[in-house]
């Protein structure tokens, strides 16, 4: 057993992040390929987060705030959980990851659990009193007649952030082509070790990377990647801000993981032994510079055979990357066997990625990709738009975790608290399945709030307005709009991503107060009517650029 205690560092923090999470499409979920259709299995859970196979048609599936692993047998959730832990909650804190090996050697089903462990036992403490949490651990169970028993804690990671925020906590876990335990933990709501590539730092903590051990806690023997004492021993990679999602390449072996930026430079990575992803020196393309940092490979800090490589691909403007998954099955057809899946937390979208023939890299000139591909030779998107090319599903609302079970079917699992199926629409039984294509490349969820339905059914009273993007004060049209008392205003996404419709801007305390739309996803509505006269300032939390403005005589 391994346990990693970490001190403090204080920093000032880059960016809180955009944690707006996108609602469900009111029609439901929808994929390009008319061939495929979505099924809904369940909408009962509460937060989910990760979810991992014992069988077909039963799989467990982690709650953030309740702390509670639930069985979902044939679409049903089990009336009792098959374990219930204690989480801290807060922001990015809880129950966050899980993982079934079952042993060749002894014949048990071991469940591999990450949680913010609660300070006194009760959930959501930190949150309500203010109670720090025990620590982001890592725990080994043994899955018996549905209940998780015999718990091994493996890991013992700090959870105290130096800025006070329950952020970047990772917690993805993975079983190894190896059999070994993969871990990634983001660096915790701000620490600033020399793991962050900060030379005058702390040593490293343990966060702020992949970590890899035996299935019983060790060390894994052999060859030391960034040294040969703790915590060194632990890492597989480092310089990483924070994670929702890794796996392995079932052709190559190969790990690959997203990362997160702050206001910028979300990430898809190709995770070696010895990978320093950058951070918190570089984010995204180190040619764009999109820290300000001038800082480039060579500012890095390295341990033992530890290198700097771009990512594969990177945005400008973040995303909400989240879950990353190969599909290993051809199920769903041949083309898209071995392709990865990727999910994100703000729009909603599940993209499909094409690998390389040497599978080391992306390739958007497969043939397979519709729109304009040439805007990616760059590897990065700089206007959202260009995510067309490989965005594969839409409505999933904001999208924790991606599956193939056992049959070779692709499980999406959505923050909204539902769980879908893609399947070929030849082999579809169920009676909640969404088949619409996506009309334009995107779109298709309510707006939160007062927003609703894909076509506008507001009164002829209302005046409307179009969200078009990135353009500073000229992303609503129009822009100001000047109404009087008791007229309603009603914003389109007319956009490829999620924006709202927050009243107030970014640096004001009261933002959000007069109104505030949550995340309007593509193809959706937000309606305000105005009863008092007055001028209201907007912007879109998403974006603070963004900015409009009301003005009711």
């Amino acid at each position: 057993m391994l346990l990693l205690l970490c001190s403090n560092y204080s920093v000032i923090n880059l960016s809180f992040g955009a944690y707006m999470k996108a609602p469900l499409s009111p029609t439901g979920p929808t994929v390009k390929d008319d061939n495929l259709v979505v099924e809904k299995i369940t909408d009962g859970l509460d937060i989910p987060t990760s979810m991992a196979f014992l069988a077909p048609n039963d799989l467990l599936v982690t709650e953030k705030e309740t702390g509670k692993v639930v069985r979902i047998v044939n679409g049903q959730i089990q009336e009792e959980p098959v374990l219930d832990v204690p989480v801290a909650s807060s922001i990015e804190r809880g129950l966050l990851g899980i993982a079934i090996s079952k042993s060749q050697l002894d014949g048990k089903t071991y469940v591999f659990l990450s949680h913010t462990e609660s300070g006194n036992d009760e959930d959501g403490s930190d949150v309500e009193d203010d109670v720090e949490p025990e620590g982001n651990r890592l725990y080994r169970y043994e899955y018996v007649n549905g209940q998780l028993i015999n718990p091994i804690l493996l890991l013992d990671l700090t959870a105290i952030p130096p800025n006070d925020r329950g952020e970047h906590n990772g917690g993805k876990i993975r079983i190894g082509p190896d059999n070994n335990i993969y871990f990634i933990v983001g660096e915790v709501g701000g620490h600033r070790t020399q793991a962050q590539n900060i030379e005058d730092g702390p040593a490293p903590n343990g966060l702020g990377g992949v970590l890899r051990i035996t299935q019983d806690g060790q060390i894994v023997p052999g060859e030391p990647i960034f040294g040969d004492e703790l915590p060194l021993n632990l890492y597989y990679a480092m310089g990483i801000r924070n994670s929702f999602g890794m796996d392995f390449d079932p052709v190559t072996g190969n790990l690959w993981d997203t990362e997160n930026g702050p206001a910028t430079g979300d990430e898809i990575n190709m995770v070696y032994p010895g990978f320093n992803s950058g951070w918190a020196l570089i984010q995204g393309l180190s040619q764009s510079d999109l820290l300000g940092s001038g800082a480039t490979s060579n500012d890095l800090v390295y341990f033992g055979n530890a290198s700097y490589a771009e990512p594969k691909l990177s945005w400008v403007t973040p995303i909400g990357i989240t879950a990353l998954k190969f599909l290993n099955s051809d199920k769903l057809g041949k083309q898209y066997e071995n392709n990865m899946f990727v999910g994100d937390i703000n729009n909603g979208l599940l993209y499909r990625f094409i690998l390389n023939e040497a599978r080391d890299d992306l390739t958007f000139d497969s043939g397979e990709l519709t729109g304009n591909i040439s805007l990616l030779a760059d590897r990065e998107v700089n206007d959202p738009k260009e995510n067309q090319p490989f965005v594969f599903g839409q409505g999933f609302g904001g999208i924790t975790d991606i599956e193939v079970s056992p049959d070779g079917y692709l499980y999406v699992l959505s923050y909204t608290g539902s769980l879908f199926r893609i399947v070929p629409a030849s082999s579809s039984s169920s009676s909640s399945s969404f088949s619409t294509a996506i009309a334009g490349g995107s779109g298709g969820a309510e707006g939160g709030g007062g927003g609703g339905g894909e076509e506008d059914n507001t009164n002829g009273n209302s005046i409307p307005a179009v969200i078009l993007g990135l353009y500073g004060d000229r992303s609503y049209s129009p822009n100001p709009i000047t109404i009087e008392k008791g007229q309603t205003v009603t914003w389109y996404n007319g956009d490829t991503i999620s924006h709202s419709v927050t009243s107030g801007q970014d640096d004001d305390e009261d933002a959000g107060e007069e109104f505030d739309s949550k995340a309007i996803i593509p193809n959706q509505y937000f309606s305000i009517t105005f009863e008092d006269s007055g001028v209201y300032p907007y912007y879109c939390f998403y974006h603070p650029s963004m900015v409009g403005e009301v003005i009711v005589e």
